[in-house]
């Protein structure tokens, strides 16, 4: 896991994949992405469906064949860049209402994974 300080350098960005503000709920713990998952280096940008794996404790990316009993399904809150071997941490949003057009790998089964918590606007 990567936990070496990084510069950010950029502030006050808008997160573009969320209806509005209200009642946003973000992880308590950061997810941290499998990096074993990515065969080269990976931009994953806000908005992204990741789930956990139950095995490993680490995040992956929802795919079409990810069941819906995926546990932990969250969408990404923030761009991060993922290298081979590398594990990353990410932000997460667990509850929100989000606009789907904006989003990032959500299946049929992330919704039914996510529903009550996640709301799909058009």
């Amino acid at each position: 896991m990567n936990l070496k300080p990084k510069t950010i350098n950029q502030y006050e960005r808008k997160i573009e994949f969320l209806r509005d503000g209200k009642y946003v709920q973000y992880t308590v713990g950061n997810p941290v992405l499998d990096a074993s998952k990515f065969s080269a280096v990976t931009s994953v940008p806000a908005g992204t469906a990741i789930f956990r794996n139950d095995t490993t404790g680490l995040y992956e990316l929802v795919k079409e064949q990810t069941p819906e009993t995926m546990k932990g399904a969250v969408l990404t809150s923030f761009d991060v860049t993922v290298k081979p071997n590398t594990n990353e941490m990410v932000g997460a949003i667990r509850e929100a209402s989000v606009i789907e057009a904006r989003c990032h790998g959500v299946t049929q089964n992330f919704k039914n994974a996510t529903k009550g918590r996640l709301i799909f606007d058009i």
